[in-house]
């Protein structure tokens, strides 16, 4: 995984100074080249198959099977609207809940933490997503933001790790892009995907063009990193024992 931050990291490096992963090459040459078929960039790690094809087959049944909201957000004058960034329904899984938290605890158990050597502490409450036609989630980064007057990145919530899994592969469209490294990946139904949650690795939701989109998501909050937030949010699962925040 590339190294920590500090608040007034730059990144990417220029195309012609080294690159990120230490690998001797330039930037472009490297993690920051502009062929399709290159493998994916420092940060970005991905298991395919990590779900199989019955499992995939269970969760999308779950979830057509849900209710289904579009996400809503507070205007300036603290009025609820529907999320113009973001054009995808969230299921309203109730007491399913579980199959959702055992599915992503065993992400994190089976191959985020030994791959990454990064031990998490708790994570969010999973949530599955589906984008019809024309949905999409605009670039956006998963725990804080750049201040373009100060030229230096904040982190505002406590996320270290971003994860989704990829339920089915039968859409058009759909690519998860990432905006600094011009990398973007296909999803493939059962394929698991994570990497860091902040700015370097600003990504978006491509639209889906047809077929409907579905996936896992949920982040991480790493043991030992420094808590930006006043108190653990609501909603979040504790790794090692299963137990939900708050109890």
């Amino acid at each position: 995984m590339p190294g920590p931050l500090t608040p007034d990291s730059s990144f990417p490096p220029g195309r012609n100074e080294p690159c990120y992963c230490r690998s001797g090459e330039c930037f472009k040459n490297c993690c920051g080249a502009m062929t399709d078929d290159r493998p994916p960039p420092l940060g970005i790690e991905l298991v395919e198959n990590f779900l199989s094809a019955e499992e995939c087959k269970s969760l999308i049944e779950l979830i057509d099977s849900k209710e289904a909201m579009p996400f809503r957000v507070r205007d300036e004058a603290n009025e609820i609207q529907l999320d113009t960034t973001r054009v995808c329904e969230w299921a309203k899984v109730g007491e399913d809940q579980c199959i959702l938290d055992a599915v992503v605890a065993r992400a994190f158990s089976e191959c985020i933490m030994p791959r990454t050597g990064i031990a998490i502490e708790w994570y969010e409450e999973p949530q599955l997503l589906k984008y019809y036609p024309g949905g999409f989630y605009q670039y956006h980064t998963d725990n804080g933001h750049l201040m373009p007057e100060q030229q230096a990145w904040r982190k505002a919530v406590d996320r270290d790790i971003s994860m989704l899994i990829y339920l089915r592969d039968d859409f058009e469209g759909g690519e998860l892009h990432f905006k600094r490294l011009n990398w973007s990946l296909w999803p493939k139904a059962g394929m698991l995907v994570w990497f860091p949650s902040d700015f370097r690795f600003e990504h978006m939701a491509k639209p889906v063009t047809s077929g409907t989109r579905y996936a896992l998501v949920s982040w991480g909050a790493a043991v030992g990193v420094e808590r930006v937030q006043d108190k653990r949010a609501k909603r979040t699962i504790t790794l090692a024992t299963g137990e939900k925040f708050p109890g």
